[in-house]
Parts: C-alpha cells; structure tokens; sequence
C-alpha cells in the first residue's frame, strides 16, 4: 500500500465515522485508545478507532497481543492506524542533512476480538484503568478551560456585533456575549472554535500556514477543520451537551472537502490535538512508536512526529 493509498484508506475511514457519529465531537467523546504496550493513540489514530463497536479501548497487533498471552480470533477483522517513522539523509552533493518522515501502517486488533489467558485478562484490565484514569483527569468545565487559556488572546465579548471570530493581527477574539446564544454549549463551542485559531498564533504554536489565508482558500478551509477538531475535543473534555451540528449537508460537506483533499484529515486531526493541548497547558512531548516502553512512560507517549517537520 503506497502512501496516496494510505491516506484515501485513513480519508475514508474517518468519513465513515463522521457520517455514523453525526457530529466531529462524538468522535472526541470516546475515551482515548490504549495500546497493548500502554502508548495512548492521539491524532488521526484516535479518529480512526473512535467508532469501533467495543466497550475495551485497548488495542494491539497481532504480534502484540500473543505476546500478552492473547489470540485473535478467526475472521475477525483488523483496522489500519498509521505513524511517521523518521530518517537523516545526507546530501552527498551539498552534505546538508535533512529529517524525512515515512508515512507506515500496520493493523491492531482490539482486544475484545481476541481471546486471552489469566495473565492476558489482567494486563487488559490494567490498560482500562489508565484509560479511566485518564477520563477522570480530563473533566474539565468549559469555562475552567478559557481561564486555563495561559497567555490567551484578548477574548471581547459584544453586544453589538453579531459575529465570533479570531483576529490574528490585534491577537484577539471578539464573540457575541453568552445571551445572544441558544444556550451555554453552544457558546463555549463557538469560543472554543476561535481558541482554536488562536493556538496558532507565533507567539503559540506558529500554526503559520493557517494564518495568512483568504475567506474559502486551501488554507482558510485547512485552519478551519483544525479549530472544528479543536473545538469538539474541547467540548468532548468539558462534556458539553451535543454539538447539534450533525446535518446531513455538515456531514456531506466535509465528507466532499476531505475526499477531494485526502492529506487534510490527517495534518488537522494531528494539529487539532496540539491545539487542544496547549489550550489546556498540557504539550506533551512527541514520542515515535518505534521507542520501547522502557524509553517513554506509559501516560505520555504519542504515535505522532514533531509537527513542524511532517512533509505536507
């Protein structure tokens, strides 16, 4: 499978999910999936796993789950998550060196599709308390999250101009005051949404690409998605009540934007996480999945590269 193969598989994929869930947050709102070595999915991955049937949020290869003293199943079905793996090629003309990233799959099972000895029973039920662990850690109320907001935008709020949005060059974020809104979630999701943008400020995250675009361009409608994704994260972790979003026009436009632009999923899901992360002051470090468990801890990890240097 070549990599526009690997990102129509992964473009499809969430596409299905959306369309199931009916609304980006309830993709948010299943807990984190878990790895059979403990490496919490984030990004595209959790997207991906986010619509799996199963109660277990814990996850593995085939190979991984018979070293846990598990089975998989006949004829039970894997899904693809993905991950960069990193190299230094040196030019042998110029002999600068350059990171190149490889886009890789492989397929994980969840560990409800496998059958598992004692010792495998308990290493799962030890992955799900972390996954609680975690959730319990995340609740979150909204208005906590904006005053978490460290070293935020000016946020005005109006009562006269109808109009939420993120004004780069002052650093500010204008929104209608709370009373204009139908009701308190639909507010903290429209102020979430221009955090969202706001994260990428270069005095933030130097979302740069994502700054300096026209109303409907390629980057406008990227920056977009990543403060959508942004936003239902943020929601999902102050469990709000469901974005009422969920039109079949919604879903049909993104479905159509994302098919015809199959990278966007994939370099949103990714930034929107960080986005959300910085948000709420927690930016871990990025850590590869070909690392060993003795190298990372299990809370931290992510199956994602360093941002700033993925090649799209």
């Amino acid at each position: 499978m070549n990599n526009s193969q690997i990102y129509a598989a992964i473009t499809e994929k969430i596409i299905a999910n959306l369309e199931t869930a009916g609304s980006w947050m309830k993709l948010w709102q299943v807990p984190s999936p878990v790895s059979m070595n403990g490496h919490y999915y984030r990004g595209i991955n959790r997207l991906v796993l986010s619509s799996d049937p199963y109660k277990s949020r814990v996850y593995g290869t085939f190979q991984q789950i018979r070293a846990n003293g598990g089975q998989v199943r006949k004829g039970e079905k894997s899904t693809i998550v993905v991950f960069w793996k990193s190299s230094v090629e040196k030019d042998e003309t110029t002999g600068e060196t350059k990171k190149m990233f490889l886009l890789k799959f492989y397929h994980v099972f969840n560990s409800e599709q496998a059958d598992f000895d004692e010792q495998g029973i308990k290493k799962i039920a030890e992955l799900q308390n972390l996954v609680t662990e975690k959730v319990n850690s995340e609740h979150l109320e909204a208005e906590a999250i904006i005053e978490g907001f460290q070293n935020g935008p000016d946020i005005h709020y109006s009562d006269k101009d109808d109009r939420a949005y993120y004004a780069p060059m002052a650093d500010m974020i204008s929104i209608p005051d709370k009373k204009y809104f139908k009701n308190s979630s639909a507010f903290y999701r429209t102020l979430f949404h221009e955090c969202g943008h706001a994260s990428g400020h270069p005095k933030r995250l130097n979302r740069f690409d994502g700054m300096s675009n026209s109303f409907g361009d390629i980057p406008y409608s990227k920056e977009e998605l990543v403060a959508e994704l942004c936003s239902s994260f943020l929601a999902g972790i102050a469990h709000l009540d469901l974005d009422i979003r969920n039109s079949a026009a919604y879903i049909k436009g993104w479905a159509s934007a994302l098919r015809d632009n199959q990278k966007w999923v994939m370099w949103a899901a990714a930034r929107a996480e960080k986005a959300a992360d910085h948000i709420l002051g927690n930016v871990p470090a990025f850590a590869s999945e070909e690392k060993t468990t003795a190298e990372v801890t299990s809370k931290v990890p992510v199956l994602e590269p360093v941002l700033e240097d993925l090649p799209f």
